[in-house]
């Protein structure tokens, strides 16, 4: 669950309906500078489905007794993680393969600082249990990649050009994660003028202020050139531009928001307010930088 203040309000977008949002943008992407993904069904649904395991966890409505709310995601314990995800990773696989492999690597990938350098971890691992426990999650996971690799690779291509894609599949699918989740959370103002940040560390928090952004960097093409995307609000709606602009033309995505007043609630209280109220719908438009 992802928890957002807003207005007076305390907002709450479950990981599922954020990785549907995920999955429309990696359907959508590609245009003359930036390829589409190939296989594009199979990514696509890696996007859209690479938080699968939260569904069940969303729907029980995890509490924060200290704070007082529902629990936001990156509070979570290990020990709720780790099933929650390989129960995901699981479920996606049975639908494809390759789908599969890919939330794998992202689930692992969540533990070792999305790949990005040799030995970072994640706040999750509050003690050093924590830490050997999602260590010996990795390596189980990085074995199984081996067999999936043999199913999936096939004779079209040479296997230095299919490990490249992939890899540069999984960029894509971090980039798509993070992009959903500033389009869950992003405020309506436009951003003022400021240093780009990266974005990823403020989801930490749950309350959020409108500014350039910078995604994960990312390949236009597989093995190609890599570019920063910067992300900001321009207009009230909101309407996000993306630099440089990964669509064929403008996109809309639609984000599912239940809501509570901001204020203390026990579990009961909230699920019962929540039942009673039907989800609300914020749109976000996506648009390249004007002329």
């Amino acid at each position: 669950m992802i928890i957002n203040r807003r207005n007076g309000t305390i907002e709450l977008i479950d990981q599922v309906e954020h990785g549907r949002v995920a999955g429309e943008l990696a359907a959508a992407w590609g245009n003359q500078v930036f390829e589409h993904p190939v296989p594009n069904p199979a990514v696509s649904l890696a996007a859209g489905r690479h938080d699968e395991g939260w569904r069940s966890i969303d729907g029980a409505l995890l509490f924060d007794e200290l704070a007082k709310r529902p629990l936001h995601f990156l509070d979570i314990d290990v020990e709720r993680h780790i099933p929650l995800y390989r129960a995901g990773v699981e479920r996606v696989s049975m639908l494809d393969a390759y789908a599969g492999l890919l939330v794998g690597m992202h689930w692992s990938g969540i533990y070792r600082g999305r790949w990005q350098k040799p030995g970072l971890t994640t706040r999750l691992a509050r003690t050093p249990g924590d830490g050997e426990a999602l260590a010996a999650v990795v390596r189980a996971e990085e074995e199984r990649w081996i067999g999936v690799r043999e199913q999936v690779w096939t004779e079209q291509e040479p296997r230095a050009v299919f490990e490249t894609r992939l890899w540069h599949h999984y960029e894509l699918l971090q980039l798509w994660d993070l992009l959903s989740l500033f389009c869950c959370v992003v405020p309506d103002q436009p951003a003022p003028p400021s240093p780009v940040a990266p974005w990823g560390p403020q989801m930490s928090g749950t309350e959020h202020v409108s500014e350039a952004v910078r995604l994960p960097t990312v390949a236009v093409t597989p093995g190609g050139p890599r570019v920063d995307v910067v992300a900001r609000v321009v207009a009230a709606g909101p309407v996000i531009e993306l630099d440089p602009f990964p669509f064929a033309g403008p996109v809309s995505v639609d984000v599912e928001v239940r809501t509570l007043p901001d204020r203390e609630w026990t579990q009961s209280e909230a699920i019962a307010h929540l039942g009673r109220r039907r989800p609300e719908v914020r749109r976000v438009r996506l648009v390249a930088p004007s002329a």
